[in-house]
């Protein structure tokens, strides 16, 4: 066997390294891809979570959001820090879906609970004092959201079931 000889299947066992190699990471990134949205799913439900409690924890949130007469001070900074919490898990869900950890139809189930968060008129004015707290596409892609949807009864409909 010749010098050259040998080269050449020293070169074509570089080959043969390099692209086993190349699979081999392409297996890693798929996976770490599937764990970084594994991950994210479950931020979002630990998020989602926490705020169904609260509202499990202080029932009368509800009632402060839609009833008529104006809230006492203390009810509308409940519902000003439960919004920002609210409001805050939908921002970190939308800045995932924009980087790609979170897919289209995931991004669109959270996304309509912001229907919900800000479904009644004073949830709606008090998105307008804390909106400024959040980044602003984000701010601009909810006020379209929201700009022609109608308001929830939900509220009222609770209320009359017996």
């Amino acid at each position: 066997m010749t010098l050259d000889q040998i080269a050449q299947i020293a070169q074509i066992i570089g080959v043969v390294i390099v692209a086993a190699t190349l699979i081999y990471l392409t297996i890693q990134i798929k996976q770490g891809t599937a764990q970084l949205r594994s991950d994210t799913r479950q931020t979002q439900l630990e998020n989602d979570q926490t705020g169904i409690y609260k509202f499990v924890e202080f029932p009368e949130l509800g009632r402060v959001f839609s009833q008529e007469e104006t809230p006492t001070f203390p009810e509308k900074t409940q519902l000003f820090f439960w919004m920002i919490g609210q409001m805050r898990a939908r921002e970190y869900e939308w800045l995932q879906y924009n980087n790609g950890a979170l897919d289209q139809g995931s991004w669109e189930t959270y996304r309509d609970v912001i229907y919900f968060v800000l479904g009644t008129e004073r949830a709606r004015a008090l998105w307008e004092i804390c909106a400024v707290y959040f980044n602003p596409e984000f701010v601009k892609m909810v006020e379209g959201m929201i700009a022609n949807a109608d308001t929830t009864d939900l509220w009222d409909q609770l209320a009359e079931i017996r």
